[in-house]
């Protein structure tokens, strides 16, 4: 018990519109600055964080009023951690995000509705999440991974915590620099903190970490259970666990003692929040490491363009690894011309077949999920929609339905909506090109590796680990094979419509047209076989394939970053995209134009230079959901004090009933 405890405490309460509101401060409770507690607000029981105390009620306010704390529910270091509260406050700032609700999400695996832990305190009930080592792997580093860890301890040893930039092609044995730089923290009493772009990749890359380092480990993700979710914290919260394996969200947790910080494949996509709060993961550890003032190491074998323009402007060290473990050159890769959406040339054929013949393995890579991607009426020509988004409604023929991606809206086979025609499937999409390779090669064991056919990580897992058992000679798959995954067998990478990104509305199109490319091809050859690689081109003239078929990351990137530099585009610039969505379509028109007017008036008005005002223009997916969307993008200087003005003014922004605004800073998609 405290030895004078205050008699009151100012909570924060996780809920918009509501200052911090002050409780009597039982003794009993033993509360401490950071504790979770349980409040009553209006008659009902709701959760808060005690931000201080103190002895004295502000003026004005009744003693005789003030209801008293109801129970102490965890410890946090929120606003007991100077660091972490502030770290947390600065994501809530950049991101334009209410902290309150930055809060609430983070409380969410911890929290229940009826604001008791969702998990149990024993501990013994917890220690079943722990990934143990079973055996050792002890794993001998060549000459180009000694060197890289030894350079990157170096600098650590002389408090040079920087930032590093790992670039090593496919295959050079990035993770084992990965294991090798968590062993030595870890071995220091501290914990490490592993991102991993993909909910698919985490059991992986925790079972290679454990078997390296010997330490007990956890996995955080949105998929697993509440009370799974919360013993992994559990563990991790207790030191139990030093390695915490998790996706995007994991950067925003507080409550671990981490020395180190790892991003594998830091160039993914899939590390932005793609919903309120906007918020990209790998920024976001980078800024974690800084106000912790400890390491962090990004990796990757096509960085993004914003990490290498801060290797040239000096605000991140560069470690290269140009060689693969194997000493094998990096697969040759060759185009052909797109002539159908079936269309694979006979000589490729030809050279598939030699392949299963030798016992090799063959991957037919296509970013499209279901079997058709429209459907079309035979008499009016009309294209079946959903009724909820603008966008057509795909074909899964292994559940006979129809289903929006965006939604989940699905409809049995029907007639056409419009006149009853009869409905023609066109376009093509994983389980179609599944159907075609199973034909194009009779016999062959081929293994669909697609979301819809690998919907759960037991699913997922034993079929990466059957491929690699050699179980299947034939793999076709979406984006999900392309990340991270070893098959000693891999040979040949054949990628169909290889470069449909560069026909997208998007600043970053060559940079993720490139990476995509690059690491799909990058499966090919990891072990004994020399790979090959065949991409399906319909911008064969594009300036990516003189840098893709030389394996020449550096020249691309260079190219492409002169080319935004002379656009003024990211990362050169700064960006915030305001994105305005309604249930009625012409109020949302007319609220955006307003937006537009106003926030095109407020720069002109105060003469800020270099600030470019786009006016609104749909999305790609212009209705989601029943809303109808319009977008705001806002181009200015790398300059905080002009971020925070049009901040400042953005913030202010009149809302209207019916119509949501949320801002989308430093975005990567024009979606």
């Amino acid at each position: 018990m405290n030895a004078d405890p205050k008699k009151f405490a100012l909570v924060a309460v996780p809920r918009p519109g509501i200052p911090s509101l002050f409780y009597k401060n039982p003794p009993f409770l033993n509360c401490k600055k950071g504790d979770c507690v349980e409040i009553e607000l209006k008659s009902v029981k709701i959760w808060g964080i005690i931000e201080g105390f103190c002895d004295d009620l502000p003026e004005g306010l009744d003693e005789g009023k003030i209801k008293s704390v109801l129970g102490r529910i965890c410890s946090s270091p929120i606003f007991a951690d100077k660091a972490e509260t502030d770290f947390l406050k600065w994501v809530a700032d950049y991101y334009m995000f209410p902290f309150h609700k930055l809060l609430k999400q983070i409380f969410l695996p911890w929290i229940g509705s009826d604001n008791a832990l969702i998990g149990e305190t024993a501990q013994e009930k917890h220690l079943g999440a722990l990934c143990k080592a079973e055996k050792l792997l002890e794993a001998e580093l060549n000459h180009s991974q000694r060197q890289t860890v030894d350079s990157i301890l170096a600098r650590w040893e002389k408090g040079d915590y920087k930032p590093v930039l790992l670039y090593g092609v496919t295959g050079s044995g990035k993770s084992e620099v990965f294991a090798e730089l968590c062993r030595n923290v870890i071995k220091k009493g501290k914990q490490v903190l592993y991102l991993v772009p993909e909910i698919g990749l985490t059991s992986k890359a925790l079972q290679h970490l454990v078997s390296r380092i010997g330490a007990a480990g956890v996995i955080l993700h949105s998929s697993v259970s509440k009370k799974k979710r919360f013993s992994a914290l559990y563990c991790a919260v207790n030191k139990h666990a030093s390695i915490i394996v998790g996706t995007r969200s994991a950067v925003l947790y507080p409550f671990f003692d981490i020395g180190l910080i790892v991003i594998d494949e830091e160039h993914d996509g899939s590390f932005k929040n793609f919903e309120p709060p906007y918020y990209h993961a790998r920024d976001v550890a980078v800024m974690k490491a800084a106000a912790m003032k400890i390491p962090v190491v990004a990796g990757s074998a096509t960085p993004s363009g914003d990490s290498w323009l801060n290797v040239q402007t000096g605000k991140y060290h560069l470690e290269v690894m140009r060689e693969r473990v194997n000493k094998r050159p990096l697969p040759k890769v060759e185009t052909f011309t797109y002539h159908g959406d079936l269309y694979i040339p006979s000589d490729l054929v030809d050279i598939v077949s030699d392949s299963l013949k030798n016992g090799e393995q063959s991957l037919f890579f296509l970013n499209r999920r279901g079997f058709a991607t429209i459907a079309r009426c035979s008499d009016c020509n009309e294209v079946l929609m959903c009724p909820n988004c603008k966008t057509a409604l795909v074909y899964h023929k292994k559940k006979e339905r129809f289903f929006c991606h965006h939604c989940g809206y699905g409809l049995t086979r029907p007639k056409c909506e419009k006149c009853g025609g009869t409905l023609i499937l066109e376009g093509i999409g994983v389980e179609k090109l599944f159907e075609a390779i199973e034909s194009y090669f009779p016999g062959a064991k081929a293994v669909s590796f697609d979301k819809d056919s690998l919907g759960t990580a037991v699913l997922f897992d034993k079929a990466v680990a059957d491929i690699a058992a050699d179980k299947y000679q034939l793999i076709v798959g979406t984006v999900m094979i392309s990340k991270g995954h070893n098959f000693p067998k891999l040979r040949n990478v054949v990628i169909k419509f290889a470069d449909y990104l560069l026909g997208f509305r998007d600043s970053r199109a060559s940079e993720k047209c490139f990476q995509q490319i690059v690491q799909v091809a990058g499966r090919a050859g990891r072990f004994g076989v020399e790979g090959r690689v065949f991409a399906e081109t319909m911008y064969p003239d594009h300036y990516i394939w003189n840098y893709i078929k030389n394996n020449d990351y550096e020249g691309f990137i260079e190219e492409e970053l002169s080319w935004r530099e002379q656009l003024g585009f990211p990362p050169f610039t700064r960006m915030i995209t305001v994105r305005i969505s309604g249930t009625d379509e012409e109020k949302t028109d007319k609220f955006a134009d307003k937006c537009f007017e106003a926030v095109s008036g407020f720069v002109e008005n105060n003469s800020i230079e270099d600030v470019v005002v786009y006016p609104p223009v749909e999305p790609m997916l212009s209705k989601v959901q029943n809303r109808f969307r319009k977008n705001i993008s806002i181009s200015f200087p790398k300059n905080a004090k002009i971020a925070a003005f049009i901040k400042n003014f953005l913030w202010k922004i009149e809302k209207k009933p019916g119509i949501t605004v949320t801002f989308d800073v430093d975005p990567v998609s024009e979606n």
